[in-house]
């Protein structure tokens, strides 16, 4: 799980970052900061993973801002001053978000703070372990096209068939790898590189549809345009 805060002078800003932190299942946003002295405190004492930061303030800038840390961590920028791009990338920033942004645009930063920190379920990103039974059972990230959720278990379908997991849809997404993992209905996850085809409200993966529930018709239609 990566923490992170996020350090803006405009309480909107904060609103939108807390919303979109607030749909990623490896993101915690701990603390949101209008002022940057706060903030800068924050950092010193319990240093988070990853920090959203406002380049233009008024009492400090957060270029500024970042002489004054005695720790280093991963520095996502926001601003709606595109100028400051260059500057950004200077002082080793891992992104540079122009207001305003998206979810799908925020998912994309997030994501590589997940690859920068390692903050992946297996050693080696390309498998991790399920409890089945007794048993523990591996499954490679490829390998998986689609998850459905019944009540308290879970099933993956895979190219070797289907396995069926004691856990909740929330608890699976904690698990996932990466962005090409997507919930789309409150029972079911897809892995995007498995999908053939996208038709009236639904997905299909291998003559199965899958129906995309309305509460996340937006977001998945948000990313599948941005890809």
């Amino acid at each position: 799980m990566i923490r992170a805060i996020a350090i803006d002078d405009e309480p909107k800003a904060l609103t939108i970052i807390q919303s979109h932190a607030a749909k990623v299942s490896f993101l915690t946003l701990e603390k949101s900061f209008t002022d940057p002295f706060q903030g800068i405190e924050y950092i010193n004492d319990h240093v988070p993973d990853l920090v959203f930061l406002d380049i233009n303030m008024p009492d400090i800038s957060g270029l500024q801002l970042l002489k004054n840390l005695t720790k280093e961590p991963l520095i996502i920028f926001t601003t709606a001053h595109s100028e400051y791009a260059v500057k950004s990338y200077e002082v080793q920033a891992l992104d540079y978000l122009l207001k305003p942004f998206d979810y799908a645009r925020f998912l994309l930063a997030v994501t590589k703070a997940k690859e920068k920190l390692g903050t992946s379920s297996s050693a080696n990103n390309t498998f991790f372990f399920v409890n089945t039974g007794n048993q523990k059972q591996r499954l490679f990230y490829d390998d998986i096209f689609y998850i459905e959720g019944e009540g308290n278990y879970v099933n993956y379908y895979t190219e070797k068939g289907k396995v069926m997991v004691r856990s909740t849809i929330k608890r699976t997404l904690e698990l996932l790898l990466n962005t090409t993992f997507i919930q789309i209905h409150r029972s079911y996850i897809v892995a995007l590189p498995w999908i053939d085809k996208i038709e009236d409200n639904q997905v299909v993966i291998g003559g199965k549809k899958i129906a995309i529930g309305a509460t996340y018709r937006e977001e998945f239609f948000k990313i599948i345009n941005s890809i």
